[in-house]
């Protein structure tokens, strides 16, 4: 209940609250003197409890006011401490007992539980006894504990719940008073707080009634709140008394009250003030009205209170108030839900709980005053204005708003403890259900929105404020994870029908496979079992090069030949010592003795071997043999990835197969089908080139078959079809004549092989177009079936046989040939020439003894005849149908392929329904322009090129918005998943680690590729033609207005060819942005999200690319890429891992060398193939990890350097690229085609110059340079000299560049980049022996590819004791590295260091340019505003500030072309000349604005204050006239201070408003802002600069000589060492600069100047300068982080300088301030006025407040001459000239005996000269000085009172002589003392026209003020400080004794003349030693 209190107390309350908020501010660390002003005046906060009012935009508002960043936090820590409440120490007291009385009540209970288990009832006496005891103890009283017959159970029940519920009381309702928490758990006298209404006639409900609520077993606050309601209704006198905090509320309006029965409660309610009738009547259906009832009782109360002190009248009338408000508000609810309006029910429910109103009740449970009743009115009003609004706008918002309300309104001051939040929440849920909306039900099921209030009500509000972002951010997620669990369906189980069949042990019945199987050591793998895993590893073989030492090795010497293309691989045997095969071997016979005739043996038809002891020798395996061995055994995809590297090698590759052990025969068409061919069909024109790059087994081609009938023919068919192919250069397919060839070769029989001839487009190709040769292996006769399906898809059969050969068999195939329509050729093999009648389709060709070329001649002409009459085309897979039909196995045909497939065709039905430049745009729509837009926004976070006048912190903040604002625009646009990226997740996730995945992302990947293929070609073809074009229009007309449209339909072309680039890597990248975009927006990381990095790490093991950086962006996505490795480490453990990385220009082979080395599977294709960087994964053997130090190696591919499409941006880009992958890699390759080095040169001088400025970064990268295409053997001599010439220049560069970038430790480009330059330059053979397509691979390319491996590795292997990461360190690599490269601004942008050293010194230069127009323009300024003030300038055209400016600038711009015309560098500074004038012209145009603007600014000022002036006379009449008016209308009264005051400060206020509405607006400077931007552009160009201005308090600066200061070198060899007299010297340079900056910003303040940006240029000009002139000796030089330290901190200091200097200068020149200082001055000569007679004493006041300060000045000045007098006469070293104040320093230096002190006068003697005097003087005045200087003030202070007081005299006797008036005498006065004091008579206006007649007594008057006055003055003086003395009477001294301080360049002796700027020469009479300078 409120109490009234006494307006003493109440003063003394609110300086307690006022000292609390001062408390709550101190401890939080906000300044009291800047924030209480603050608090009051933005917010009327002036106590603690206000605080807990204050809303999110308060906060917001307080803010804005903050100056820095913690002071925010500050203010956020405030609000939340103002909301923690304490208990009393009373309270405590009570609550003590109360838990007392609750545990004996537990205890009874206990005893209740114990009868009711034993079977008794509440009738019984034992049981009476226990509840009387609970009364008891409970304090309930008799008459309200109701005896009902009820069980003993149901008794028990109901007192359990009421002692929870007391329990629950003293957890919630801490902030309740002392009475009220008494009355809430005792009861007493706590049903005065109930009221009566129409729905209640009593307390006392039947229970009956409420039985079944009580048998409701509901475990939620609310719920016990309710039973405890109950239990009060029942007559329990417990009640709960809210306030403030409390909300205990239950919204359940469905309860029918109509059946109360009566009880004695009712003779104890004391507030019933109507009858029931009258009740009834009350009708409200407006929400006006119920404010009109609510405004009416709160004005009711507020007059009671004000007119009675009765604390019982004001308590009856808050009887009244609240219930007429509980009645009003009741009926108000019940119309609301009877016409159907629950929203705006809940929300009126809802504030008016908060001030504690009980629906049920349908009353106040505590009565109301006027704070509760202001805050209803307020609230309500307007929150119903707020949420109607809002439901206009949005329903969601509007909702959110109700719950935000439901949860946090309250009329007390203490905040709603989270326990009553927690309440609340459930209440909400229950009572609003299913009407709240899904955003709503988002935020409310979110984790912890049940406990994490702040942010719970954080998304209430960005959901009120309508933030869309938020919104979708809020919704997003949920959406986002449910489409996610709905893609990623229960991982499948791995089914894999071939791993059953393969893990069946097949038997192989035909022994002779078995026994070659088990010779090969492949039995094992047999059948399909062997992976790409068994055999592409790093291995011994790959490190060492030797031959197989078994048989059994041959299977893996032939696949590690295979991987490096050498395609001596089908020559390789194993030759056991015991075969003999080979040899010539003697006869058994006597060799000596025997004789030998060769023809005996010839002719004799004789059985016998040659060799008895060789009978059956066994061979070497057939290389054959070993192929189609390793094929039986190999899985789908080894056996493609063999046929693939077997075609590059250009070899035949098996199309149709026979199993040896049945006789199945498999067709290859899934092995075959990621070969693809590049040829170029003949030219019908010379501008028509038609290039083709197709998948061969799609492409349709005559297919010519070549078969044998019958054996032991003499002709060779393979070697016949070899002519035709590469005229027997090449071996395409093995013959009988091959190296290694046998007779014994077990598994050819019956394969046919199939290869391709592709034309090069030349006029010398045997075949015009692309054509298919087929090759039956065998006697046709013996493979009925192979030869049946060559019948059925050749376009051509060419028949090898002999007509000699009569066999039956031979002749009815023959014959059935004949018989086909198809053409024939048969080579008849015991024929010598061509039969006749060959003009048909079938031709005979005799081949017997024939010329090799005629025939192959004859046979091409032949072929290409025919193949013109047959106009059959096939492809492999046209050939399908008659594959089946021979009944063959199709090897796609397997489950899990097949499936692969069909889901990849689904997916490119989707994709071909729409136009292939718009397939991106609609399904990857997140690595387009927002991925770009992102990155450009992360770049720029460290650069800060579009900063403007914002803060770096404000800027950044931006940024970071609109990087989460791209972010949630990307997820807007990936969900729900679109049809193409849900499918590839789900088949990438559910068979993930089966060959499903593989299956389909190799269809996918091939089908893409067609997809694509052809429209690529075609834009390509187009871009190629406008090419040219523009290249020949060059060169005839170069100014052609064409050539821009035709490079934009370029630049149109290349963005179309970008947007139809589709493939694997898109769509990954497309999942890592999407993992990103979750990443970053989703505030807890989801399992969910991270199976997106699970994918592309098993595809990682597995052996597929995975982008590194994004090609189209150059950007890697740091955090999809950490994700990746963190799952590879979790799924192979934290493995090592050796890196190679790869570097060259475009085209020059980088990724073919890579897939040479390691049998990789990079793009490889003619132009720009690789965009961006891939990392594929290679395994180390197990066996060989710990030999090498390492269990993988990282390769990492890159995009080509130098690329003609983006030379726009091609610098940056291919050196921030280069500098990552160098960085990144152990070991970086650097490929070079041909033998010039140039541009990689010049790109890795820009990577060693950004190692050296990235020095966060730890890494010690190598290098090895490979010179492909270089044909010479010995290349590598020859070249000696040139590679000695190369790291010459690097060297040489290496060393200038750590100069620059201050690295003292690095001499050499080895020092940065490990090289060796005679063992890391490899030159490598062209890659092809011939002109492709047909040519095969230079057998010399692999032999260098197995040097360069070789290399790699044992260097790896060296690399491997220190310098071989872990995955995990990998992954912070590549973090650490792109950061540092994101972080660096400026050294990317360059060719070369050349050009890096060519821009510093330019920018060097223009920073002088700049400085000279800058300081010209202030200079100006200056004048400028000097004739304002001095009102010579009335108007300012621009012309006055635009000429003098314009001629400055044309002088500059001469110096600028001279430098650009004469520098050396010339060529190169040519290319930023037209960017650095229109910087300059840039800088004019801004300068002549500014001062425009300032001097304007002065102008206004100036004529504001001479209107004021002319007002002055106007306001001093109109003064006195309302003064007179008041003094006659108080005649015979007299008014108090406060009263005339009062009076005066209306007039005051409307003279003001005058002033100020007449001031033009004036937009305050941002000195902080200015500072920031001046460092940072001066600055920009050094590393890290941008989290170096972020650090704050710079104010002190401390010499590190360690990071300050880079010591030369001795000999450009040894580095100094920096000595204690270097240390000193670099402090007085330090000193010297800090010293020139003091007395800058000093001369600045003592000018009166406003603020300008111009000054901080000058601090930045006083620092080089003192560098410059700084004596180094050339020992040392300072770094730049050294000028940065000493900026930021002298920077810092002038900032508060400045600010104080632009509030001064706002103070003087602001009218308004100005008439404000004056107010007081004003207010004197009012109340004189007003005084009348007795305003003598006042006038006389006013005076000698006035003149007093006028006294202290002139003392003050007078004391600095006297004193300084005093000391040249009595101080020795004083009194004479300068040479006498050099002979006693020389004296002090010998008698201290200090080396600081010689080194200082010697290096610096101006500065020792100065610090000597001003020591002598502080020494003089605190020592000596003091007695005197008390003496000297008396003096000086006796003669200024003597003036004064002859002053009053002379001007009183001239005052009556003249008969003058009160202005006359001060006239006579002030000219008295305007000799002697600084006096001005201005400054009396306000006092002038006082009517003085009696001036004996004005004298009087003022004679007897002026001891009392001098009195002060002179205590004043003695109390200030005498060190505000001591630089004035430092500097008389030093102009009377000091001079020209230039010394001799030699000894350091200083110039004798006295005069600072003397004419003629500097002299010495005296050299010192030169031994002295040191």
């Amino acid at each position: 209940m409120d109490t009234t209190k006494s307006p003493h107390y109440e003063s003394f309350l609110r300086g307690n609250r006022r000292q609390d908020l001062q408390d709550m501010l101190r401890e939080v660390g906000l300044a009291n003197e800047y924030w209480l002003p603050m608090m009051q005046e933005q917010l009327g906060v002036t106590c603690v409890q206000a605080l807990q009012h204050l809303e999110e935009k308060d906060l917001q508002k307080l803010k804005s006011q903050a100056q820095h960043s913690w002071e925010e936090r500050a203010l956020e820590k405030l609000l939340n401490l103002s909301h923690s409440h304490r208990l009393s120490e009373f309270q405590k007291s009570q609550v003590k007992m109360i838990k007392k009385k609750l545990k004996n009540a537990d205890q009874t209970l206990q005893e209740m539980r114990d009868l009711l288990s034993g079977g008794r009832q509440q009738q019984e006496e034992i049981v009476e006894k226990k509840e009387a005891e609970l009364r008891q103890a409970m304090e309930i009283p008799q008459w309200g504990w109701l005896h009902l017959e009820k069980t003993l159970k149901d008794v028990k029940e109901n007192l359990q719940g009421q002692v929870n519920l007391m329990k629950g009381t003293l957890s919630h309702r801490k902030n309740l008073s002392d009475t009220d928490l008494v009355r809430c758990v005792f009861g007493g006298l706590a049903l005065q707080g109930m009221s009566k209404n129409s729905h209640q006639r009593g307390l006392i409900e039947k229970r009956e009634e409420q039985g079944s609520l009580m048998e409701t077993k509901e475990s939620t606050s609310s719920q016990a709140e309710s039973m405890f309601t109950q239990t009060v209704e029942e007559g329990l006198n417990v009640i709960t008394s809210v306030k403030s905090g409390g909300w205990r509320f239950n919204l359940e309006t469905g309860r029918d009250h109509s059946k109360h029965s009566e009880s004695k409660a009712h003779s104890i309610m004391p507030w019933t003030f109507q009858s029931e009738s009258e009740q009834e009547h009350i009708s409200i259906s407006q929400f006006s009205e119920l404010i009109k009832i609510l405004q009416e009782t709160r004005n009711y109360l507020m007059k009671v209170k004000a007119k009675s002190a009765s604390a019982e009248i004001v308590e009856k009338a808050q009887r009244k108030t609240t219930y007429d408000v509980s009645l009003s508000l009741g009926h108000f609810l019940k119309y609301l839900q009877e016409t159907e309006q629950p929203d705006t029910q809940l929300l009126l429910r809802f504030i008016a709980a908060g001030a504690g109103y009980h629906v049920v009740n349908s009353t106040f449970q505590y009565l109301l005053g006027c704070d509760e009743l202001n805050f209803l009115l307020n609230e309500m009003q307007t929150a119903q204005d707020k949420y109607q609004e809002l439901k206009n706008i949005c329903p969601y918002r509007a909702q959110a708003f109700l719950v935000l309300t439901g949860l946090t309104a309250t009329a007390g001051v203490a905040a709603i403890s989270p326990e009553e939040k927690k309440e609340r929440l459930a209440l909400i849920k229950q009572h609003m259900g299913q009407s709240l909306l899904k955003e709503i039900v988002h935020v409310l099921s979110k984790p912890g929105a049940d406990h994490d209030w702040e942010h719970l009500e954080r998304d209430l509000r960005l959901l009120i404020d309508g933030n869309t972002e938020a919104t979708t951010s809020l919704l997003q997620m949920d959406e986002v994870r449910k489409n996610l669990q709905s893609t990623f369906h229960e991982k499948k189980q791995s089914h894999d029908p071939q791993d059953k069949e393969n893990n069946r042990c097949e038997v192989i019945e035909d022994m002779a496979f078995l026994k070659l199987l088990q010779r090969l050591d492949l039995e094992q793998y047999y059948p399909k079992k062997m992976s790409r895993d068994h055999f592409h590893l790093i291995h011994k073989t790959s490190v060492y090069n030797t031959q197989p030492s078994s048989e059994r090795e041959l299977p893996f010497y032939f696949l590690q030949k295979l991987l490096v293309l050498d395609y001596e691989l089908r020559y390789l045997v194993f030759r056991e010592a015991g075969n003999t095969q080979n040899q010539l071997y003697p006869s058994a016979s006597n060799p000596e003795t025997e004789a030998l005739d060769p023809y005996e043996d010839l002719f004799e038809d004789s059985e016998t071997p040659t060799n008895p002891s060789a009978t059956n020798p066994r061979s070497h395996i057939h290389p054959m043999d070993i192929q189609m061995a390793i094929l039986h055994c190999a899985d789908d995809f080894a056996r493609q990835y063999i046929l693939l590297k077997l075609s590059i090698c250009q070899f035949a590759l098996p199309l149709l197969i026979p199993n040896p052990c049945n006789s199945q025969i498999e067709f290859s068409l899934w092995s075959l089908s990621h070969i693809r061919k590049n040829w170029q069909e003949a030219r019908k024109s010379k501008e028509n080139i038609n290039f083709k790059n197709k998948q061969m087994c799609r492409v349709p081609t005559p297919i010519v078959s070549f078969i044998r009938v019958g054996n032991n023919l003499s002709a060779s068919k393979s070697q016949i079809m070899n002519c035709l192919l590469s005229n027997r250069r090449h071996d395409v397919f093995f013959h009988r004549h091959c190296r290694g060839s046998t007779k014994d070769c077990l598994l050819m029989k019956g394969v046919v092989e199939v290869c391709w001839f592709c034309p090069g487009g030349e006029e010398k190709d045997r075949f015009g177009n692309c054509l298919a040769l087929t090759n039956l292996h065998g006697d046709a006769k013996e493979h009925e079936k192979q030869l049946s399906f060559l019948q059925e898809v050749s376009s051509l059969i060419v028949v090898l046989m002999s007509t000699s050969d009569d066999n039956k068999e031979n002749r009815k195939i023959v014959h059935d040939l004949s018989q086909s329509p198809k053409p024939l050729i048969y080579l008849i093999d015991n024929k010598e020439k061509t039969m006749v009648n060959n003009s048909g389709q079938k031709v005979r060709i005799g081949i017997r003894n024939r010329n090799e070329a005629e025939l192959t001649e004859e046979l091409v002409i032949t072929i290409r005849r025919l193949l013109e009459l047959s106009h059959t085309a096939l492809s492999l897979e046209d050939c399908i149908p008659y594959a089946r039909k021979q009944g063959f196995l199709i090897d796609e045909d397997q489950q899990e392929c097949k499936e692969a497939k069909e889901k990849a065709e689904v997916l490119m039905a989707l994709l071909k329904e729409m136009k292939m430049s718009q397939v991106k745009d609609n399904f990857l729509p997140l690595q387009g322009h927002l991925w770009h837009l992102w990155c450009k926004k992360d770049k720029e976070l460290y650069h800060l090129k579009e900063k403007g006048n914002r803060s770096i912190e404000q800027h950044k903040s931006e940024i970071e918005t609109e990087k989460q604002r791209i972010r949630h625009q990307q997820l807007a646009r990936a969900f729900p998943l679109n049809d193409l990226l849900q499918a590839v997740l789900q088949i990438l996730q559910n068979h993930s680690g089966t060959q499903t995945t593989l299956y389909f992302l190799q269809w996918l990947s091939v089908f893409l590729d067609n997809l694509t293929a052809g429209h690529l070609e075609k834009l390509n073809e187009e871009k190629n033609a406008l090419w040219s074009l523009i290249q020949t229009k060059k060169q005839k007309a170069p100014k052609s207005n064409n050539l821009l449209g035709w490079q934009k339909e370029i630049e149109v072309i290349s963005k179309e060819i970008n947007d139809c680039t589709l493939g694997i890597e898109q769509l990954l990248r497309e999942v890592g942005q999407i993992y990103e975009a979750l990443e970053e927006v989703s505030a807890t990381k989801d399992k969910l999200f991270l199976s997106l990095p699970q994918i592309a790490a098993d595809l990682l093991i597995s052996g597929v690319p995975i982008e590194l950086m994004d090609g189209d962006a150059s950007y890697v996505p740091l955090k999809w890429v950490a994700a990746v490795f963190d799952k590879v480490s979790e799924k192979l453990g934290n493995k090592r891992l050796f890196v190679l990385s790869i570097l060259g220009l475009q085209s020059s082979g980088k990724s073919t060398l890579l897939n040479a080395l390691f049998g990789l599977q990079f793009t490889v294709s003619a132009g720009r193939c690789t965009r961006g960087a891939y990392m594929q994964l290679l395994k180390v053997e197990e066996t060989f990890t710990e030999e090498m130090g390492f269990d993988f190696v990282l390769v990492v591919d890159t995009e080509g350097l130098r690329a003609p499409e983006l030379s726009n941006k091609s610098k940056n880009r291919d050196n921030e690229l280069a500098t990552f992958v160098i960085g990144l890699g152990n070991l970086t390759l650097i490929n070079i085609f041909g033998e010039n080095p140039s541009e990689m040169q010049d790109i890795l001088q820009i990577v060693v110059q950004a190692f050296m400025r990235m020095k966060q970064v730890k890494i010690s990268p190598s290098c090895l340079f490979i010179h492909q295409n270089v044909g010479e053997v010995t290349a590598k001599d020859q070249t000696m000299e040139g590679r000695r010439r190369l790291e010459h220049r690097l060297d040489e560069m290496v060393a200038r560049v750590a100069e620059q970038e201050q690295c003292p430790g690095i001499t050499r480009f080895s020092d940065v980049i490990k090289f060796d330059i005679n063992t890391h330059v490899y030159y490598f053979a062209h890659l092809w022996d011939g002109n492709p397509p047909m040519a095969p691979p230079n057998p010399r390319y692999s032999h260098n590819v197995q040097e360069l491996r070789s290399r790699i590795l044992m260097t790896a292997k060296e690399d491997s004791r220190g310098s071989i990461l872990k995955i995990s360190d990998v992954k912070s690599r590549v973090q650490d590295l792109w950061r540092a490269l994101v972080n660096e601004n400026f050294i990317f942008s360059f060719r070369n260091t050349r050009e890096v050293m060519a821009m510093r010194k330019l920018e060097t230069m223009y920073n002088s340019w700049t400085w000279e127009l800058r300081s010209h323009v202030l200079d100006l300024q200056n004048q400028l505003i000097n004739q304002i003030k001095n009102g010579i300038i009335q108007t300012l055209p621009t012309s006055t500030i635009a000429a003098p400016v314009s001629e400055k600038y044309e002088a500059i711009k001469q110096e600028l072309d001279k430098y650009f015309n004469e520098d050396p560098e010339s060529e190169i500074l040519i290319q930023w000349k037209a960017n650095f004038e229109n910087k300059l012209i840039n800088l004019k145009e801004t300068l002549i604005l500014d001062t425009k603007s300032k001097a304007e600014g002065h102008l206004g000022y100036k004529k504001s204050q001479e209107i004021l002036d002319n007002k002055k006379s106007g306001y001093d009449k109109e003064l006195l006239e309302r003064s007179r008016e008041l003094a006659t209308t108080l005649e015979g009264k007299e008014l108090s201070e406060e009263e005339l005051q009062e009076k005066f400060n209306q007039l005051w206020e409307k003279w003001v408003y005058a002033v100020s509405s007449t001031v033009p607006p004036v937009t305050e400077p941002n000195i902080d802002v200015d500072s920031e931007g001046i460092l940072w552009e001066y600055f920009q160009k050094e590393r890290n600069i941008v989290n170096i201005l972020k650090k704050d308090d710079r104010k002190t600066f401390q010499i590190n000589y360690k990071e300050h200061i880079n010591m030369s070198k001795t000999y450009g060899l040894i580095s100094r060492k920096l000595e204690v007299y270097d240390e000193e010297s670099i402090k007085t340079t330090t000193n010297h600069i800090v010293s020139r900056f003091n007395e800058t910003i000093d001369n600045i303040q003592k000018q009166q100047r406003d603020y300008n940006p111009n000054y901080f240029h000058e601090i930045l000009r006083i620092i080089e300068d003192g560098i410059k002139s700084a004596c180094t000796d050339e020992k040392y030089t300072f770094t730049s982080k050294y000028k940065i330290d000493l900026s930021l901190c002298l920077f810092q200091r002038a900032s508060e300088k400045f600010k104080q200097m632009h509030e001064a200068f706002k103070r003087a020149n602001d009218p308004v301030n100005y008439l404000e200082s004056k107010k007081g001055d004003f207010f004197m000569s009012f109340k004189i006025s007003c005084q009348g007679a007795t305003s003598v004493t006042t006038f006389v006041g006013f005076l000698w407040n006035k003149l007093t300060p006028a006294v202290s000045t002139t003392i003050w000045e007078k004391m600095v001459p006297t004193i300084a007098g005093e000391m040249r006469a009595t101080c020795p070293a004083f009194n004479g000239n300068r040479a006498n104040l050099e002979k006693h320093i020389l004296i002090s230096l010998a008698e201290n005996e200090n080396f600081d002190d010689y080194m200082e006068y010697i290096h610096n003697p101006e500065s020792f000269f100065m610090n000597y005097i001003q020591n002598h003087v502080k020494s003089y005045c605190a020592e000596q000085g003091s007695e005197k200087i008390k003496t000297f003030l008396k003096m000086t202070l006796d003669d200024i009172k003597t003036t004064i007081l002859s002053a009053i005299h002379e001007a009183t006797a001239k005052a009556k002589d003249q008969s003058s008036t009160g202005s006359g005498w001060l006239d006579f006065f002030c000219d008295e003392l305007k000799s002697n004091l600084i006096f001005p008579r201005k400054d009396l206006i306000s006092i002038e026209h006082q009517e003085i007649k009696d001036f004996e007594f004005l004298k009087e008057a003022m004679s007897e003020a002026l001891d009392p006055a001098m009195n002060k003055v002179e205590k004043e003086c003695l109390t200030k400080p005498m060190e505000e003395m001591v630089p004035e009477i430092q500097k008389l001294l030093s102009e009377q004794l000091c001079g020209c301080w230039k010394q001799c360049p030699f000894c350091k002796a200083i110039c004798t003349n006295t005069i600072p700027s003397h004419d003629g020469d500097h002299s010495v009479p005296f050299h010192r030693p030169q031994a002295v300078r040191g």
